[in-house]
């Protein structure tokens, strides 16, 4: 008698699991006694590739119930289980975007992708309403893993959070259009109301895209200009941080060098 490897039989199971798969795929609805014919199997195997779909939360039933009899339990697929099959989203999303961007200019696209930014920071302003800074960033992250970001934050020695984000549902698209990832840094800054800044993304060939959250309050504010720094700065630079007063100063001295080296 020959006997097959843990490996052999495992095979065959998720073969009989993803040919049910299909079969309610393709019918839209099953029994147990529909696939168990279907298959070529008894009902009992049936019920246990059943029960295992079901706990991965790919399958549910209705009870179909008659007259005379134990009820009759059909089985559907999950949206869950949708995702198994092959999906063109991203080819949809850029040739909408293109058709804008041919029939009605940039200008028209920039205001599409920002007025879908400014819907998504309505959502996160109700989620992030009366929560601290060190609460609303977790939220941001749980809210954007749940978007398909797959989204951390861990809080750093300095007060700042470093949020990780180790997917990136539309890559395809940000890559043709960089836009969308610069909605995305403002969604984060106007959600937050801090400064935040985008460190790598994965559309530039990054493995994650990484964001630095700095607490409101340090550093400059959301959009705002770069501030001078002094150091080794020297020349005009260096005057033109000075106060007025000590500039003007300054000025005066030198024209009385001036003055006196004439003489």
């Amino acid at each position: 008698m020959q006997f097959m490897s843990g490996a052999e039989v495992d095979h065959i199971l998720k073969q009989s699991r993803s040919a049910i798969i299909g079969l309610l795929k393709e019918n839209g609805s099953l029994s147990v006694e529909q696939l168990a014919e279907a298959l070529g199997v008894t009902k009992v195997c049936v019920r246990r590739h059943l029960s295992l779909l079901e706990s991965d939360g790919l399958i549910y039933y209705d009870e179909e119930r008659h007259e005379r009899g134990r009820p009759r339990y059909i089985y559907h697929l999950t949206r869950k289980a949708q995702c198994l099959f092959p999906q063109r989203y991203d080819e949809l999303a850029l040739d909408l975007l293109g058709q804008v961007a041919r029939r009605y200019g940039s200008m028209a696209l920039e205001g599409l992708l920002a007025a879908r930014a400014d819907e998504l920071i309505g959502e996160l302003e109700s989620e992030l309403a009366g929560e601290t800074f060190d609460d609303q960033v977790r939220t941001l992250a749980r809210v954007m893993s749940g978007r398909g970001f797959l989204a951390e934050a861990r809080r750093l020695r300095d007060g700042s959070y470093r949020m990780r984000q180790r997917h990136c549902p539309t890559e395809s698209v940000a890559i043709k259009y960089p836009q969308i990832c610069e909605q995305e840094l403002r969604v984060y800054r106007e959600s937050l109301q801090c400064e935040v800044v985008r460190e790598c993304r994965i559309a530039d060939g990054d493995r994650v895209c990484e964001f630095r959250i700095k607490p409101p309050g340090a550093g400059s504010k959301p959009g705002g200009g770069v501030k001078l720094e002094l150091t080794r700065i020297t020349g005009r630079a260096e005057a033109e941080s000075r106060p007025a007063k000590m500039t003007e100063m300054i000025a005066r001295e030198q024209e009385t060098e001036l003055n006196v080296g004439q003489d």
